[in-house]
């Protein structure tokens, strides 16, 4: 993984709020509590030196009262805390909930403490909610559940949870992490596309026709499940490694449909437009599944995914930021080299190269760019020679890209 600067306001992660807690912990004397062991410590002086009993006796009862407050928080709580998010990947405009269960593996000792969990992540508000815990007996559990609003596309980071015990004067306090972290995905706006664009396919003789029905060839052996012909199993490989093996099969003239989001620094001015460059990917990918086509999702980032479930491409999705340090010329060339598919949907915030972009047709028969920006007029045309879709917003691509009509 890669190594990280400072979270910005708004963007606490796990680690720093178990460095918080660390820091709690060390220090576990109030100010009360201290103000009050010096008055201590002052009154016995005083009494004995001054020969004032009452002064010492007063002494020791404010000693006692610290030491009775670091008993009660000397022994930290034995908690064995489970975390559930459900569902663990939303898009935008739904809801998660996050389920605990608090289980007190201690023998001797009730839990009586306050519990706060928390969640954010990168460009997400932390936000705090309290986790009612009430006096937890030895091998009891309680349970606690909030709701997480998917307000924008990101990953957002659930827990640890936060209990911290304070004496009944005030006098010590200490605070302490239990229990792992989830995860939740929250994937792209998801806006429904009427269609998809059309896949080529190159013939023997060389040139690029339209296909409406594929053909299978051999793509890789898998483990067998139930429900699977016996007429695909393997029998030779099987035989080697001791388990059934069948032969998946791949339509290879099925159009392969590229999606190369520009997520380099230089192509979105404004971070804004980028929400909907990702919604927009992420409503031709299912469009590209729900016709039963290949996808590939190829950013400039070099994160590249080609062949998986519709959830990884979401979760991908969810992850990007516009930061890449790609070149446009490094980017067109990994493109070209590569060949991810015969039709590359080019994604950007600023002007379609339209000269990269007619090089790119030497590898993908067909190339629609899409421009995305505040306050561009919606529209579906040809520009350059290549088909163009421009929008403000992922809703408004949906309704250019679906009254593009045979210009896409």
């Amino acid at each position: 993984m890669s190594e990280t600067g400072p979270a910005a306001p708004g963007q606490e992660t796990a680690a720093t709020r178990s460095t918080l807690a660390e820091k709690l912990l060390a220090v576990p004397v109030t100010a009360r509590g201290a103000g009050l062991a010096v008055a201590a410590a002052a009154l016995i002086a005083s009494g004995w030196l001054w020969g004032y009993p009452e002064l010492a006796a007063l002494g020791a009862a404010a000693a006692l009262a610290c030491v009775a407050a670091g008993s009660v928080i000397a022994a930290k709580p034995r908690l064995d805390v489970a975390r559930t998010v459900t569902p663990d990947r939303v898009s935008v405009g739904h809801t998660a909930t996050v389920q605990l269960t608090v289980r007190n593996t201690g023998r001797w000792r009730a839990v009586n403490a306050r519990a706060v969990d928390a969640y954010g992540g990168t460009g997400i508000e932390t936000r705090r909610v309290a986790v009612p815990l009430a006096r937890l007996r030895p091998g009891k559990s309680a349970g606690a559940s909030y709701v997480i609003s998917a307000e924008r596309r990101g990953v957002v980071d659930a827990g640890p949870l936060g209990i911290g015990k304070r004496d009944l004067l005030g006098l010590a306090a200490t605070a302490g992490n239990f229990g792992p972290t989830a995860r939740l995905w929250i994937h792209p706006r998801l806006h429904q596309l009427a269609r998809t664009p059309d896949g080529l396919a190159r013939s023997l003789e060389g040139t690029a026709d339209k296909v409406e029905q594929g053909s299978l060839t051999f793509h890789a052996l898998r483990e067998y499940v139930i429900g699977d012909e016996l007429r695909h199993v393997h029998w030779r490989t099987s035989a080697r490694i001791g388990k059934l093996m069948v032969k998946e099969h791949l339509d290879t003239s099925l159009p392969t449909v590229a999606i190369a989001i520009d997520d380099r620094a230089e192509s979105w001015p404004h971070p804004d437009p980028f929400e909907a460059a990702c919604e927009a990917a992420y409503s031709v990918l299912t469009a590209c599944f729900r016709a039963e086509y290949h996808a590939a999702l190829v950013p400039a980032s070099g994160a590249r995914l080609s062949g998986a479930g519709r959830d990884s491409y979401g979760d991908l999705l969810a992850e990007l930021a516009p930061n890449a340090k790609d070149t446009l010329d490094g980017y067109v060339a990994r493109l070209t080299a590569a060949r991810y598919g015969d039709t590359l949907v080019w994604i950007t915030g600023t002007e379609p190269p339209t000269d990269r972009l007619a090089q790119l047709k030497r590898a993908y028969p067909t190339v629609i760019a899409v421009h995305l920006a505040h306050g561009l007029p919606t529209s579906a045309s040809l520009a350059g020679g290549l088909p163009t879709v421009r929008a403000a917003d992922g809703e408004q691509f949906a309704a250019a890209w679906n009254n593009g009509g045979t210009r896409l």
